[in-house]
């Protein structure tokens, strides 16, 4: 019983040939093989594919007057939400400038609240809502989806003082 298990680890002829160097190769390549494919269905399901403690991010600008909370990673033609917060204004209307190099590559589905005035220009999309709306601060939810797979820079700006910069990762 104690020889067979010495003469596992040795190459042979009979009854097939074993070269049991590259049998341990492979078998560590297996391991490591399994490894990996656990560490992707767990990254997975936290979010690095789509939604998931991964994908969930916030940004805030410099005086705390604007917070995006987005979603990093998303898939091409799901659905991806946009949630931006307004600290109090006290000002007549407040504008909300969406930039960025490929913005035609987002299709709006929703927007809340509904703004008074929008307008696009070349890669951004303008906002403005009434300043009296404003005065306790609001919150603007957006629901987009991608049409094409890329990395995509995004700037989302507050009257043309305060701004915030991420990028929204998209995949096939």
């Amino acid at each position: 019983m104690q020889n067979n298990r010495k003469d596992e680890g040795i190459s042979r002829d009979y009854p097939i040939q074993e070269h049991m160097r590259w049998q341990h190769i492979e078998w560590k390549l297996e391991r490591v093989g399994y490894f990996l494919l656990f560490a992707i269905v767990i990254l997975g399901a936290c979010g690095l594919f789509s939604k998931g403690i991964l994908s969930d991010a916030t940004v805030t600008s410099a005086d705390g007057a604007l917070q995006v909370d987005y979603e990093r990673f998303g898939r091409r033609t799901s659905d991806m939400r946009m949630t931006i917060r307004i600290k109090p204004q006290a000002v007549d209307s407040v504008t909300l400038t969406l930039s960025g190099e490929e913005m035609d590559n987002f299709q709006i589905q929703s927007l809340q609240p509904q703004p008074l005035k929008s307008l696009s220009q070349r890669n951004s999309l303008k906002l403005t809502w009434a300043g009296a709306e404003l005065k306790e601060g609001t919150t603007v939810w957006i629901g987009s989806q991608a049409q094409n797979a890329g990395r995509y820079p995004v700037t989302v700006t507050l009257g043309n003082a305060t701004s915030v910069h991420f990028t929204h990762w998209i995949y096939p």
